[in-house]
């Protein structure tokens, strides 16, 4: 019975030398802190509010709203979707729309835009654009150039 008092009082006292060494509580070396729960995180790209792509050769231009995506390929037609929300790649703003055929027979239709933060000339205006752009429609991509609303606006039309 005392050999067992012994291993016990031996093991709590282990337990306890060991709790001593290195680690704080939860994980923490002693003299760091927990970070308060009101610090700021990283902060990913802001792709919120309203953007207008555009694109040459061929012309097109787009439009990401609220109510939803446009895509214009004046030779092709327009094609308006819901707007599913923004996913960030990365850096990149990625919104990704799919509007299956409404009965057999009818189109199907399946948008992606995908804005890349970075300096970006359409080539036929003197507007700077802040974002290049991807546009990939039913397996056509196009390339051109993005930017806030308001920030073109600034600039004026072409």
């Amino acid at each position: 019975m005392m050999r067992l008092t012994v291993i016990a009082a031996l093991c709590l006292a282990l337990g306890l030398a060991l709790a001593g060494c290195g680690d704080g509580p939860m994980g923490q070396s002693e003299g760091a802190s927990a970070a308060p729960a009101d610090a700021p995180t990283s902060v990913g790209p802001d792709y919120g509010g309203d953007f207008d792509l555009v694109g040459t050769e061929p012309f097109w231009s787009g439009r990401i709203r609220e109510g939803g995506l446009l895509l214009d390929r004046m030779e092709g037609g327009a094609v308006t979707l819901p707007n599913p929300g923004v996913r960030i790649d990365g850096e990149q703003g990625v919104w990704d729309a799919e509007q299956p055929a409404a009965e057999p027979g009818a189109a199907s239709h399946r948008l992606v835009f995908r804005l890349t933060p970075q300096p970006c000339s359409d080539g036929m205006s003197d507007r700077a654009f802040s974002h290049a752009a991807e546009v990939w429609i039913d397996g056509a991509t196009l390339k051109g150039c993005a930017g806030r609303v308001e920030e073109l606006e600034k600039q004026g039309r072409p």
